[in-house]
């Protein structure tokens, strides 16, 4: 709860200088100045304007807009989905049940970026992230039950063989996000390297290939980290950055954990007392996880 609070805080403290960044003055245009030489001497100067091609010099320029896309990896800490005395196998004999834990592999995340800057030190961006990542379930505790007698459970010291649904998840997260320079403040925005904060609010979706649930799973999000830019040149920027994102996924229960012989056998989603007896399991509970990204790619000035 704590790193969520302080995410959080740091979120908005970002996000709350967009209003200050917009209402800055933007630079005032170059003064026109009016070549009145005639003659000879007004070609020659010409010419010379012609030959004299003006050098770049690296900046962060105010009222640019940047598209791009940065590629890495993110890593999911905590537990997508868990559930005591869970169903994890049924057959004729007998029903298998434990508890239930799912957590998430490291994943390739590439992310889409739009963003416009303000003035030399405050930019806005919005950015959409995928990671196509796998999931493991783990199951501990495990007893079986007649499912007719619903007598006293059996303790199961050898699993046998069942699905441990190793399978695929998807994590989509968009995000709005004020990006601080801290070290233009009091300067012009001139330079190639530029560190920034980085912070914002958003939205995170998963969906998950499971018996536990037919329907995916979203939640507000909110996210703090830091980057570097590379002015490389006039057009493009080379982009660095690592994010730290906080967020709470709840699942709802599917309607079945197992269909066979065509349909005709359905086996609901089963939670189990100490008993052994048995009922449809009604919701799940939440978990909070965090997901931090290291990305490294460009973007277009435009």
């Amino acid at each position: 709860m704590v790193k969520q609070i302080l995410v959080v805080l740091v979120a908005l403290a970002i996000l709350a200088t967009a209003p200050l960044a917009a209402a800055q003055d933007q630079p005032e245009p170059e003064e026109k100045v009016f070549n009145l030489i005639v003659g000879g001497d007004a070609a020659q100067v010409i010419e010379e304007d012609v030959d004299d091609t003006p050098t770049f010099e690296p900046a962060i320029v105010p009222g640019q807009w940047q598209f791009g896309l940065t590629l890495g990896y993110g890593s999911t800490s905590g537990t997508i989905f868990e559930h005591d005395n869970l169903i994890y196998k049924a057959n004729d004999e007998a029903y298998f049940y434990g508890d239930v834990e799912i957590k998430g592999d490291s994943a390739f995340n590439p992310t889409a970026r739009l963003s416009y800057n303000f003035n030399t030190w405050f930019a806005l961006e919005a950015s959409l992230g995928l990671s196509f990542a796998e999931y493991t379930a783990s199951i501990s505790n495990a007893y079986s039950v007649d499912p007719v007698a619903q007598d006293t459970p059996t303790r199961v010291d050898e699993m046998g063989e069942f699905d441990p649904e190793h399978r695929s998840i998807l994590m989509a997260i968009t995000n709005v996000n004020g990006i601080f320079y801290p070290f233009n403040l009091d300067g012009d925005g001139k330079g190639r390297w530029h560190p920034y904060v980085t912070g914002g609010l958003g939205y995170a979706m998963y969906s998950i290939d499971s018996d536990y649930t037919d329907n995916g799973a979203s939640s507000f999000n909110v996210n703090a980290g830091l980057g570097l830019v590379l002015v490389a040149d006039d057009l493009v920027t080379v982009r660095a950055e690592a994010l730290y994102e906080v967020h709470t996924i709840g699942f709802e229960p599917g309607e079945f954990f197992q269909e066979r012989d065509s349909g005709t056998v359905q086996v609901p989603i089963y939670e189990f007392t100490d008993f052994g007896h048995f009922s449809r399991v009604e919701e799940y509970g939440s978990n909070s996880l965090s997901f931090l990204t290291f990305q490294l790619g460009f973007m277009i000035n435009f």
